[in-house]
């Protein structure tokens, strides 16, 4: 699971939240930029706002930014969190609860998932559940993650019994499965169409080297045979697996 992070659909209503919030922050950082360069229009402290707007900038680096403010990052962070630029909220429309930003590293991963679902992501599309466990708070990422366990606890269950059902069919049966047919395709393309023994492209046959995952089996269980090398394979034939 590591190695692939597992997918959820995005759901619509969390979507229309995300929307509502990434608009809202690109206004925000609109109105501050112009106040920043036309101070006079507006009644605010320009280098706070000038530091707030880099705090929020990815390209500089904390140790790039405390150079430029001539300043400490966490004293570049006090003045952020005096009046913050983007606020980011839990995406779950029944909570809403404001995300506490833990610090500049966590401020800049909302704003880079901001900008990936804004540009890449819409309703119901598939996203990593830990990228969007991070645009919600603690308390709901833990519900949207029992509701996934429960969800993928039932389809392993449901999984387990159609593995149970096909291992008991008679191989007249299992053949015309979608899963066996998925498995004897994937085997004749992996074989080239042709005998893995003798290369012949006629009659081709998908034989079981072993039944020990019979209604599972690996590919490696399986080879592709023409009639006459299956007929010789054993020296008693089992049931055709055309």
């Amino acid at each position: 699971m590591q190695d692939d992070p597992f997918r959820i659909s995005f759901p619509q209503e969390m979507y229309k939240a995300f929307q509502e919030q990434h608009n809202n922050n690109e206004d925000a950082r609109v109105v501050r930029s112009r106040e920043v360069h036309c101070p006079f229009s507006g009644d605010l402290n320009s280098r706070n706002d000038q530091i707030a707007l880099l705090v929020e900038d990815s390209r500089y680096t904390d140790d790039d930014l405390a150079d430029i403010l001539a300043i400490e990052i966490t004293e570049a962070m006090q003045v952020w969190e005096a009046r913050p630029i983007s606020l980011f909220d839990c995406l779950e429309p029944s909570c809403r609860t404001p995300l506490l930003v833990r610090n500049r590293t966590h401020l800049l991963r909302l704003l880079r998932l901001e900008q990936s679902f804004s540009r890449f992501v819409r309703a119901e599309d598939p996203v990593e559940f830990k990228k969007l466990a991070t645009m919600l708070c603690e308390s709901c990422a833990q519900g949207l993650q029992h509701s996934y366990d429960e969800q993928h606890r039932a389809e392993r269950c449901i999984q387990q019994a159609r593995v149970a059902q096909l291992s008991r069919m008679p191989f007249a049966e299992y053949a015309l499965t979608p899963e066996w047919r998925t498995r004897r395709n994937r085997v004749l393309f992996r074989a080239g169409k042709q005998c893995e023994l003798c290369e012949e492209r006629e009659s081709l046959q998908v034989h079981h080297k072993t039944y020990e995952r019979y209604g599972q089996e690996l590919l490696t269980d399986l080879i592709a045979l023409c009639r006459e090398c299956h007929a010789r394979h054993h020296n008693v034939l089992p049931e055709e697996a055309a």
